[in-house]
């Protein structure tokens, strides 16, 4: 989880800055320990970016209520960041392989 992004969140959302943001959204980013990816991302509206950055999804989901975003389009949209995630564009995904075996089976029938 990202912490910093997590409270940012938390404080412009629910907390102390939830007044201050809905005023001015810059200035808060601004003095925000936000780097300026997750600061673009932020004002952009870009959950998808954000839930890659490993924001935590309830402070992520009281984000995108607070921006009037609906559970269908929050999901959806959470859905095609995973899947951004494990699929480069481009490339499939890679095929799952068998974990490697660490010790001999105790089976019986074991070679």
């Amino acid at each position: 989880m990202n912490a910093v992004l997590t409270q940012f969140l938390v404080d412009v959302t629910r907390g102390h800055r939830k007044a201050e943001f809905a005023a001015d959204r810059d200035a808060v980013l601004d003095s925000s320990m936000l780097d300026d990816h997750l600061r673009a991302a932020v004002r952009s509206e870009d959950l998808a970016t954000l839930w890659l950055a490993q924001a935590h999804p309830m402070a992520l989901m009281y984000f995108a209520r607070a921006l009037g975003w609906d559970n269908p389009r929050y999901y959806a949209c959470i859905e095609q960041a995973d899947a951004r995630k494990s699929a480069p564009a481009g490339r499939a995904p890679p095929a799952a392989s068998a974990p490697p075996r660490t010790h001999r089976s105790s089976s019986p029938h074991a070679r």
